[in-house]
C-alpha cells in the first residue's frame, strides 16, 4: 500500500471491505487520536469522537456517495464532536455536583464559600497564565473563544495559513495547561466561560 491510498479516506466507505481500507482507517485513527491529545488528556472522549466521527460520514456518504470526505472535513468534524463531548462532560460533572450539594443540606456556608473561593482561585490563574502567553497566541484564544471564530476565520484575520493557526492554537492550549495544571476538559469551558465575561 502506498502512502497516496492509505491517506484516501474515501477508500474505507468505497471500498470498506479492502486491506486499503483497513490501512486508511488506521492512518486516520492515528492521526486523529494524535490531535485529540493535543487538545485534551481524556482517552476515552478521544476514542468516542473519533468512533463518531467515521460512523457520521459513513451515514453521509451512504446518503451522497459523491460526498468526498477530504481531511480537513474529517478534522473538523472530529474537532467539533471533541469539543462538545468536553462541554457536556463538564455539564454532567456540574449537574452532578448540584445533586450533591442539594442532597447534603447539612453542609455549612464555608463549605459553599471554599468551593467559591477555589473557583475563583483558577479562574484568576488561568487569566494570570493567559498573560504569559505570547501576543499571537493570546489573539488568537480571543478570536477563538471570545469571538468563537472557527480556524479557518482567524487564519484569515491574523494573515496566517488555517495549519498555523492550529499550531498555533494548540501550543498556546498547552502552555495554558501546564501553567494552570489543569485537563483541557476543565480547561476549554472554562476559558468559553471567562472571555464570555470578559
Amino acid at each position: 500500500m502506498d502512502t497516496h491510498d492509505e491517506r484516501n479516506i474515501n477508500i474505507i466507505f468505497n471500498a470498506p471491505d479492502s486491506l486499503a481500507a483497513a490501512a486508511a482507517y488506521k492512518y486516520y485513527y492515528r492521526q486523529l487520536y494524535n490531535y485529540g491529545r493535543k487538545l485534551t488528556d481524556n482517552n476515552s472522549l478521544i476514542e468516542d469522537a473519533i468512533h463518531d466521527v467515521f460512523v457520521s460520514v459513513w451515514q453521509a456518504h451512504s446518503r451522497n456517495p459523491a460526498l468526498d470526505a477530504n481531511k480537513s472535513y474529517v478534522y473538523s468534524s472530529f474537532r467539533r464532536k471533541l469539543f462538545r463531548y468536553h462541554e457536556e462532560a463538564i455539564k454532567r460533572m456540574q449537574r452532578e455536583e448540584r445533586a450533591t450539594q442539594n442532597s447534603t443540606p447539612e453542609f455549612g456556608a464555608d463549605h459553599f464559600l471554599i468551593h467559591k473561593e477555589q473557583d475563583q482561585q483558577l479562574k484568576e490563574s488561568i487569566l494570570q497564565a493567559l498573560q504569559q502567553l505570547t501576543p499571537r497566541q493570546r489573539e488568537a484564544v480571543y478570536l477563538r473563544f471570545y469571538e468563537n471564530m472557527q480556524y479557518d476565520e482567524i487564519a484569515t484575520v491574523m494573515d496566517i495559513s488555517v495549519k498555523a493557526t492550529y499550531k498555533l492554537m494548540a501550543r498556546a492550549l498547552e502552555e495554558l495547561k501546564q501553567l494552570v495544571n489543569i485537563p483541557f476538559y476543565l480547561l476549554l469551558p472554562m476559558l468559553r466561560l471567562l472571555l464570555m465575561k470578559l
